[in-house]
């Protein structure tokens, strides 16, 4: 029988035995030193663990909590600290913030720590000590590089929402649950926002200072501009952080932030989180985490090279030479016949001539450019040959079934741009990329491809700046593809002053570079990212490049299980005068092809899909839009596939259509239409080059009145330089290009009744309409009315492409007129103004206004043109207008693609190598100034 009182003994035995484990955890020895104060205790711990940390750099997320509690109480905090100790004590990198897991006692004394994860992990930026709301943290970080922009980081302790996650699979779910626990120790991870503050813009007025001193005189302390010691945040509660900037301050939601509700001086980073990789790439980028990156190196060349060995036997056993796979590539059951290729055009030089096969007999379509464009998966430019030619060459002569795929574009019609990742490269003070190509409805439609760029920031930080914002600084002699501040790309190696240009906007690079002028490796590389260091580089993987032919066109590169070598051979059997290898290995690399326009605007298809290499689907972020796409092959393994289109973790390149003329016909409205009505010329006009400068056409523009003609010309400001005409027969000033037109509008104002006046101005490859110059060194081009009023002639500027566009009534007294106006004599008095029909000036209005040009002018009477000079609208000849009011416009350089860095020289392995393998991590070099000892 059970005794009345065991319950109670029970009870007290439990007690008894918390109170002892409760006094054993209070007895026992704590870490740290012995150190009561728990914060002192943690950073002796850490300085054990290899991090240097004060105690006042410690901020605890959870305090201690008293009562009986046996094992101690789980708690988190955040330190600011430095990994590596210099003699004498000093830290030896830039701080970080780190996330510890610790148990205290219930008197709050420190008993363990049991995980450090680094926060921060900037490259080149000290982080301030943060600042701690509720779940909420909030930190600057302060670059310790040029260019670089401090940025102010708010982190949610109690996890990550995956804004935009909602179509994510379960497999990409746990992925990133993964993912988050190898970073931070939680499933959950930790939700991050980021602010870029721009010091330039930090303290702009909108008004000038009367008291302004002599501008090239020094600046005081007190009145220069902040720098990044005088950025501070602060939080209000866990939903808002205060930004200040020099005497600028905004107050900021930690979430919902739209760009469009910052200030001018902060920029935020995209909150949305990118989609994982494939579950392979995924999977070897978790287990480098755990191994190192110099083991999976290892792995990765054993597996390579033993995979090489048996394909290659294979190969020389069925004497198999690609050409099944390459028709299965290419979407063909066997390889096409080849046809005759298109010819090239001597006034574009566009196409190119077919590459030479290196690997014979060649196969069918080998080294053979094929267009693609103009089809239901790649726009093509109105008036134009295919922006974009596609071919394939086998160019291992060891592995004939190995191939490399090339993409070459014309860099006159299509522009690159540098995209920064939400994860890849992360940038030296903490702030990642959008990972998105913008979504406008004018660029989205106009973009046609977008790759893969160049390697990890772990495996080598080499530099990157996208549309200004530096992420990684450059590297010395580093192969380097850059977009210049008009759109060009070019291409070169950097010297040794890692200054950054000012006419640069973007820039990638990625080791040293692999063909210059058509000869493989002139920097005697011997690691191209597929073994370990030291190890000769010879498997055989997915390899990608890009680089500029001897023409001035780009290309680019997909290697299907080549060596750096076969890379290199294609590159130069491509006429490359500089090649630059890019990223590797399947699932990283691949070209996709895109077509985007409003619903229902994309051409049909007429048969279904091909699910494994085209795809079609709504733009996220931008309402209304439809995109289609295709992969440059369909073997392009291993890839999320669409994957550019959407928000992406790594950086890319994304190309898209310029604006040039032609462009698309205008549509007849008098019937019966007449045969070239509306349809615009360039053959035959005083271009000097490509793209084409001008475009002209006729049309009749009121269908109650098929009699009346406008005569239209448009003008692309980016291929032409203006200047006023100067003495009458004058030619072109030294080192301009050779004349595209005269333009004189004959009047010093508008005409009686007209109203208002404005002019028309072109500058810095634009044009503009302004009552007034609107930049220094502008020059006007026609001066008119803003009211259309008896006009008979008007220009506009169009809003989206910028183009010129001149209208006048044909018949009603055109430039070609025997009139004064066109006499070489510049005191000759002009024309007599044409009485127009009442109806032309609103016809002049809702044309201009059709053709998308919210900017107009009007004119009393029709400007005097001399297309080249010498000929008016119509094709007379004439002499060209005279006087103060004539404006020259002469052919100017138009942007494409060239080289840059041409004086860089090729230095041997023992100056480049060390000069590369310095990683970002160091303190800001003193000034000149402030060196002492002068200067040395």
């Amino acid at each position: 029988m059970q005794s009345p009182k065991t319950p109670s003994l029970r009870r007290e035995r439990i007690g008894l035995l918390v109170l002892c484990a409760s006094a054993a955890v209070a007895m026992s020895p704590a870490v740290g030193g012995g150190a009561r104060d728990r914060s002192t205790a943690l950073a002796t711990e850490l300085a054990e663990r290899g991090v240097a940390a004060a105690a006042g750099d410690v901020v605890w997320v959870d305090p201690p909590r008293g009562g009986l509690r046996p094992f101690g109480v789980a708690a988190r905090a955040v330190v600011r600290g430095a990994r590596g100790v210099r003699a004498g004590g000093e830290r030896g990198e830039p701080t970080d913030l780190y996330l510890v897991d610790a148990r205290l006692s219930p008197e709050g004394v420190l008993l363990d720590v049991s995980a450090i994860h680094n926060l921060t992990e900037t490259s080149g930026a000290d982080e301030s000590k943060p600042v701690l709301r509720g779940e909420a943290l909030a930190y600057v970080s302060r670059p310790l590089i040029e260019a670089a922009s401090p940025t102010v980081h708010v982190l949610e302790l109690d996890g990550q929402a995956l804004s935009g996650g909602a179509e994510w699979s379960l497999v990409e779910r746990l992925q990133h649950a993964v993912t988050s626990w190898q970073a931070t120790g939680r499933l959950r991870g930790i939700g991050r926002r980021t602010f870029a503050i721009d010091l330039a813009r930090s303290e702009e007025s909108g008004a000038e200072d009367p008291h302004a001193e002599d501008p090239g005189a020094e600046e005081p302390r007190s009145r220069r501009g902040p720098d990044a010691s005088d950025v501070a945040v602060a939080l209000e509660d866990d939903s808002a952080v205060v930004v200040r900037a020099g005497s600028r301050e905004a107050r900021l939601p930690v979430r919902g932030v739209d760009d469009a509700a910052l200030p001018a001086w902060i920029r935020a980073e995209a909150s949305e989180v990118a989609r994982p990789g494939n579950l392979v790439t995924w999977a070897v980028d978790r287990v480098r985490l755990v191994i190192g990156d110099a083991a999976m190196q290892t792995v990765k060349a054993v597996a390579f090279t033993a995979l090489d060995f048996v394909l290659r036997n294979k190969e020389a056993v069925t004497g198999d030479t690609g050409a099944e796979d390459i028709a299965s590539d290419l979407g063909q059951s066997e390889l096409d016949r080849p046809v005759r290729q298109i010819p090239i055009d001597p006034e574009i030089g566009w196409p190119p001539a077919r590459l030479d096969p290196w690997v014979t007999p060649p196969l069918p379509g080998e080294g053979q450019w094929n267009p693609q464009g103009g089809d239901a998966f790649v726009r093509q430019l109105d008036g134009l040959p295919p922006a974009f030619m596609t071919t394939f060459l086998r160019t291992d002569r060891s592995r004939k079934a190995t191939r490399v795929y090339i993409a070459l574009w014309d860099p006159r019609q299509v522009e690159l741009h540098m995209m920064a990742g939400t994860v890849e490269p992360k940038g030296a003070t903490g702030e990642a990329g959008p990972g998105l190509i913008p979504r406008t409805p004018e660029v989205m439609k106009r973009v046609v491809a977008a790759s893969n760029a160049g390697f990890q920031a772990m495996h080598g930080e080499f530099g990157m700046m996208a549309d200004g914002v530096m992420y990684l600084p450059p590297k010395p002699y580093a192969a380097t593809v850059a977009v210049r501040r008009d759109g060009s790309t070019v291409f070169g190696s950097w010297s040794e002053d890692e200054t950054v240009p000012e006419w640069m906007l973007s820039f990638r690079q990625n080791m040293t570079v692999m063909v210059e002028d058509e000869k493989w490796n002139p920097f005697g590389r011997t690691w191209w990212g597929g073994t370990p260091p030291g190890w000769a580089d010879k498997t055989h993987t997915v390899r990608t490049g890009i680089c500029l032919t001897r023409e001035r066109f780009v290309a680019y590169f997909y290697g299907a299980d080549v060596s750096p070598e076969a890379l290199a051979q294609a590159m130069i059997q491509a006429r490359c005068s500089y090649g630059i290898a890019l990223d590797m290995n399947a699932g990283h690399s691949g070209l996709e092809f895109y077509r985007v326009a409003p619903s229902g605007e994309l051409p049909p298809l007429g048969r279904p899909l091909q699910g494994e290499w085209e795809t079609e689907g709504d733009v996220s972020g931008l309402s209304g839009y439809r995109f289609r796409g295709r992969r440059l092959i369909r073997g392009m393994g291993l890839m999320n596939f669409p994957r550019y289109i959407r928000r992406e973790a790594r950086d890319f390149f994304y190309m898209t259509l310029r604006h040039l003329l032609p462009g698309p016909p205008l549509a007849p409205r008098a019937a019966p239409a007449v045969a070239g009505e509306g349809a615009w010329r360039t053959q035959g006009l005083p271009q000097h080059g490509f793209p084409y400068a001008l475009a002209i056409t006729e049309i009749r523009p009121d269908p109650a009145r098929p009699d009346v003609r406008l005569r239209v010309l448009k003008v692309d400001p980016r291929t032409v330089a203006a200047a006023p005409l100067g003495e009458p027969g004058a030619s072109p000033p030294a080192g301009a290009g050779a004349t595209v037109a005269v333009f004189s509008d004959g009047a010093a104002a508008p005409g009686a009744g007209q109203g208002e006046g404005s002019s028309i101005w072109h500058s810095a490859g634009s044009f503009s309409a302004s009552p007034t110059s609107p930049v220094r060194g502008a020059v006007r081009i026609a001066t008119g009315a803003l009211g259309s009023a008896r006009a008979v002639a008007a220009l506009g500027v169009n809003d989206e492409d910028g183009m010129l566009i001149y209208v006048e009534r044909a018949g009603a007294g055109p430039s070609s007129a025997p009139a004064p106006a066109l006499a070489p004599d510049a005191s000759a008095p002009p024309p007599a103004p044409v009485d127009p029909h009442p109806r032309d000036a609103r016809l002049l209005q809702d044309f201009l206004a059709g053709l998308g040009c919210s900017s107009r002018i009007y004119l009393p009477r029709p400007l005097s043109v001399a297309l080249g000079g010498d000929t008016d609208l119509a094709g007379a000849a004439v002499h060209p207008p005279s006087g103060p009011r004539a404006v020259r416009l002469t052919r100017a350089e138009a942007p494409g693609a060239g080289r840059m860095f041409e004086s860089t020289p090729i230095v041997p392995h023992s100056v480049w190598y060390p000069l590369q393998q310095k990683r970002v991590r160091y303190f800001k070099k003193p000034k000149k100034e402030e060196t002492a000892g002068g200067d040395h």
